[in-house]
């Protein structure tokens, strides 16, 4: 029983937050090189659209920000989720690079470097959409209504979770009673991990863009570090299904989709008021199933009951 409280007191802790990150929250405004402006330097944003009206004299880079060109660049021009726009009389010296949204490009444009992922890439769209949802940026919900990203979202995880119980029924299932026995033991090793995971992507990331063939691998790497927060994920919600009578006990699919949606509802409500709030409360939920996952070796070793 007190695990079932446990559990909701977290969510509940998540909540007053919500006002916080709603008003800090806002859409990105655009990065602009005037016309007649020189830029000296690489110039790189996260979320941000990136307008090149002017001159820059390095790389013009962007993760989930499209990058739109009338003027020069003399180095490479990069985005890894957003799309590229070459407009007619642009210059690039250096090579294009869009690794999932990609290229569209006028006539007369000056390309001096090789031109890579003119064609988005299949589920681009999706996976550029979600991204900006996350960053706030309202450019990415043209071709869907309004807050409708988020509810794929929710979805998706539902999906991935119901998957991930099939493919390993009992190890979710060891990993739930890892989290019930070690509640406080996991939050902290999930914790400390994800910590981790933050602190080295930089220096990963860093290797990756030494090499154009190291970009194309950024989505797939990005993929491959969520697989164990979804396992997490999956392990939380066969620890609130174990938590019933066994009078409303259900087979593993069904309790994986009962205990999810217990997550993913306040989840998906609470990143329609504010995506950043909604991002980070589902990577704390997530990163507590993975630290139940890490201590129990993937739900395979009993986990002795916390002391403390």
């Amino acid at each position: 029983m007190w695990q079932r409280w446990l559990l909701l007191g977290l969510l509940l802790f998540l909540v007053p937050w919500v006002p916080l990150f709603a008003g800090m929250h806002s859409s990105p405004a655009p990065v602009v090189v005037a016309a007649g402006e020189r830029y000296s330097g690489d110039l790189s944003t996260f979320d941000q659209p990136v307008i090149v009206l002017g001159e820059v004299d390095g790389d013009v880079t962007s993760w989930a920000g499209s990058i739109t060109v009338y003027g020069i660049v003399r180095g490479d021009v990069v985005s890894y989720t957003g799309a590229i726009e070459l407009d007619a009389g642009a210059v690039v010296e250096g090579n294009v690079l869009a690794v999932a949204g990609g290229i569209t490009i006028a006539n007369p444009v000056t390309l001096h470097g090789a031109v890579i992922g003119i064609e988005p890439l299949a589920g681009a769209a999706l996976v550029t959409s979600l991204v900006n949802v996350l960053s706030g940026q309202a450019s990415g919900r043209r071709w869907l209504p309004p807050g409708s990203q988020v509810f794929i979202t929710g979805f998706v995880v539902l999906l991935l979770s119901i998957a991930v119980t099939l493919i390993w029924p009992r190890r979710t299932a060891g990993i739930g009673r890892a989290l019930r026995a070690a509640p406080l033991r996991s939050a902290l090793v999930g914790l400390l991990s994800t910590v981790l995971i933050l602190l080295a992507m930089p220096f990963l990331l860093g290797l990756l863009t030494l090499s154009l063939v190291g970009l194309v691998l950024f989505i797939p790497l990005v993929v491959l570090l969520h697989l164990p927060y979804v396992v997490g994920f999956t392990g939380i919600a066969r620890a609130i299904a174990a938590t019933w009578p066994p009078a409303v006990a259900l087979r593993p699919p069904l309790a994986t989709v009962s205990g999810a949606l217990i997550m993913i509802v306040p989840l998906v409500i609470i990143s329609l008021i504010s995506p950043l709030a909604g991002m980070l409360a589902g990577y704390a939920i997530a990163s507590w199933g993975l630290g139940a996952a890490l201590i129990s070796r993937g739900g395979a070793l009993p986990i002795w009951r916390d002391a403390w």
